[in-house]
């Protein structure tokens, strides 16, 4: 007698496809590996974004190296401009400070700086715009052109007998945060606003605290002692750099800290805002 081997329906029967189980796991190796396949492309991203704002800071340096080599000074981080003769007598800082780039220049010649029709406009340069202004010289149509070589004119902008610029600005990355004409420079973090702040110590003179109290409540990065004078202590430290310059990137957050005592030992002593801050006295960022 004949025996069929066809298998009962509901027999031996081989499933296909995945079960939900089997569907939520590999749903969550792909969300998992998604993870840390974009964890590792942002960390890669911040690495490269932070390289190119401390490389920005060593291109500075090599440019303030290059204007102290020019004219025998770092520039100042704070000073006025005067377009009106009468105003340098007003100012004997100022006007010292102008005599120790050009010896020769003339004090009586009536000038204009930036793009006002008027002459008798007075600009106060901060530390960031100084940045910018000396390494970069006058402005002209959104650009810095240098200094004219005559010493008694190097504020003019006609010939072609220039010094300068030290440094090859990108104007893209100008901004004018008070709308002088004179502009500062942000680092290269997608949507900054806040600029690359300067501060000189003359050459070993001293910082000069008015200069840098307006941006740090605490001062410039001091070395890391854990004197502390607001307990009533001494205030035996010295700051980073004390005989050329501080240059202080706000970094992705765009806030420059509090300043005060930086000690790369320890991992508590500054501020949230400092941590992420890029400067020419330490590698990387502050933490």
């Amino acid at each position: 007698m004949h025996r069929s081997n066809r298998m009962q329906p509901n027999q031996n029967r081989r499933h296909s496809g995945f079960t939900l189980i089997e569907l939520l796991v590999a749903i969550g190796i792909v969300a998992i590996l998604a993870g840390l396949l974009l964890s590792g492309i942002g960390g890669a991203t911040s690495t490269v974004n932070k390289a190119k704002a401390a490389n920005e800071l060593r291109s500075l340096e090599t440019a303030l190296a290059s204007f102290h080599s020019e004219f025998g000074a770092y520039p100042p981080s704070e000073i006025t401009i005067y377009e009106d003769p009468a105003g340098w007598n007003t100012d004997p800082r100022s006007r010292s400070l102008i005599q120790k780039y050009w010896p020769s220049f003339d004090f009586t010649k009536t000038r204009t700086i930036n793009s006002d029709d008027s002459t008798n406009v007075s600009i106060e340069l901060n530390g960031a715009e100084c940045l910018a202004f000396f390494l970069g010289g006058v402005p002209q149509s959104g650009a810095l052109v240098g200094f004219s070589k005559n010493p008694a004119d190097p504020f003019s902008r006609t010939g072609n007998n220039r010094t300068g610029p030290f440094h090859e600005f990108i104007a893209s990355r100008f901004v004018d945060k008070d709308s002088d004409d004179i502009p500062e420079y942000v680092d290269t973090f997608a949507g900054q606003t806040s600029p690359i702040v300067y501060f000189s110590s003359y050459d070993g003179r001293g910082y000069r605290s008015a200069e840098i109290t307006p941006l740090m409540t605490n001062g410039i990065y001091r070395q890391g002692k854990e004197t502390d004078p607001t307990m009533g202590q001494a205030d035996d430290t010295t700051p980073w750099k004390e005989k050329t310059f501080q240059l202080i990137s706000p970094g992705l957050d765009g806030q420059y800290g509090t300043g005060g005592y930086y000690n790369p030992d320890d991992t508590s002593g500054l501020s949230q805002e400092d941590a992420d801050n890029l400067t020419n006295f330490t590698t990387g960022t502050l933490k």
